[in-house]
């Protein structure tokens, strides 16, 4: 069995590396009113919309990437990816979250970028939506969660009725990412069915601006980029059958698969996460004295890092396998829910570990510990719950 990394994600690594030297980081310097302390003041105005000068850096950052060769990386070459698996995306992920906060986030697009669903388009929809997005010019959002229905999300409100040539869809997302800004949105709806039946769910491709759809409240999300999440409303919001994607009822697999990538993601950002602040409290720990020699040297401090570095690697294992399964083709669903649960309390263990060892230091803006602690929480949430991890691998077993 070989545990090295592959070498597509070792020379990845690098050239990211070299890419955040150059064209990242003089942006980090040259708007440090974005990283810094108060930095959520600066992103937002009064309405919790991203003010266009934070909006235009993101932009800059994303046709970088595009140009790099970064941006799409997971998508086959066929639409102008890099085609790179998942193990090596997760590796790569992990890298780049190992850093302080910055602006590496835009790198990759996020849930505004491409996506495997996407490859379901047909000629005309790839050259509408696929290419553009594929090139950095437009941005899309995944609009699946709804106010009554997170976890459970097959028991769905938003309803799509067909009206000749159309579809008319009503209903409701919330806590939609890049909700406020995507040039199209993927709404999952009800076309068919009862409710809570796996099938009879369809996902639309619906531009923003066609009429019928608002994006309502955007909310204010603890330790995330401010401006980020939204509403979706829509109201009679008439489509054509060309924006159907996919087959008509099929789209809700298309969705766990979606997730079920994402996991991995989560889990592998965790890892990088936890690794940073592990490295932090170290060189603190090793630096830092009282009562004559360095914290490090006690019991209290020691044990507390021995135990972070071990659960840091089992997850980092425990990810891994489940991104080579998927790429073996093999199903993975009980790994990628244990990937994401282990990694999700990760995240948060390092959190409040490093900001122990930090002390007072550590609850201080100053440092980027105490983002990471708000950011952190959301990890046990955002592609399903520890509770819906749990389940799921439960389920699997059972």
């Amino acid at each position: 069995m070989d545990f090295s990394e592959p070498s597509e994600a070792v020379q990845i690594k690098q050239a990211i590396d070299d890419f955040i030297d150059q064209e990242v980081a003089p942006l980090e310097t040259e708007y440090d009113e974005f990283l810094g302390a108060d930095y959520e003041k600066h992103i937002v105005d009064d309405d919790h919309r991203q003010v266009p000068e934070y909006r235009a850096l993101v932009e800059e950052i994303r046709q970088k990437s595009v140009e790099a060769g970064f941006y799409g990386m997971t998508m086959p070459e066929e639409v102008g990816g890099g085609d790179v698996d998942i193990l090596t995306r997760a590796i790569v992920g992990e890298h780049v979250a190992n850093r302080p906060p910055g602006f590496h986030s835009a790198i990759f697009g996020g849930a505004g970028g491409p996506t495997p669903i996407l490859l379901a388009c047909d000629d005309r929809q790839r050259e509408a939506y696929l290419e553009p997005l594929m090139a950095g010019e437009i941005t899309t959002c995944f609009a699946l969660t709804e106010p009554g229905h997170g976890s459970d999300a097959h028991h769905m409100d938003t309803r799509a009725e067909k009206d000749g040539d159309e579809w008319v869809i009503n209903g409701q997302k919330v806590y939609i990412t890049n909700g406020p800004y995507a040039d199209f949105a993927m709404v999952f709806a009800r076309t068919s069915g009862e409710d809570g039946d796996l099938g009879g769910i369809t996902c639309f491709l619906v531009d923003a601006d066609t009429p019928g759809f608002e994006v309502g409240t955007i909310h204010r999300a603890m330790g995330m980029t401010p401006g980020t999440h939204a509403e979706l409303h829509f109201d009679d919001c008439r489509v054509g059958e060309e924006q159907v994607l996919g087959e008509v009822d099929h789209g809700f697999q298309s969705a766990m698969d979606w997730i079920g990538g994402g996991r991995i993601n989560i889990a592998a950002g965790a890892v990088g996460t936890a690794q940073f602040l592990l490295d932090m409290s170290v060189e603190y720990a090793r630096n830092r004295e009282t009562f004559g020699k360095p914290i490090g040297h006690r019991q209290g401090i020691s044990f507390q890092l021995a135990e972070l570095a071990t659960d840091i690697e089992q997850t980092r294992q425990l990810y891994r396998y489940a991104a080579w399964k998927m790429d073996q083709g093999e199903r993975a669903r009980k790994e990628e829910s244990m990937a994401k649960l282990r990694g999700a309390k990760l995240a948060n263990d390092a959190a409040d570990i490093a900001m122990q060892v930090h002390g007072g230091a550590g609850f201080m803006k100053d440092l980027p510990i105490e983002r990471n602690y708000r950011s952190a929480r959301v990890f046990r949430i955002f592609e399903g719950t520890d509770e819906i991890q749990r389940r799921t691998i439960a389920r699997e077993l059972i």
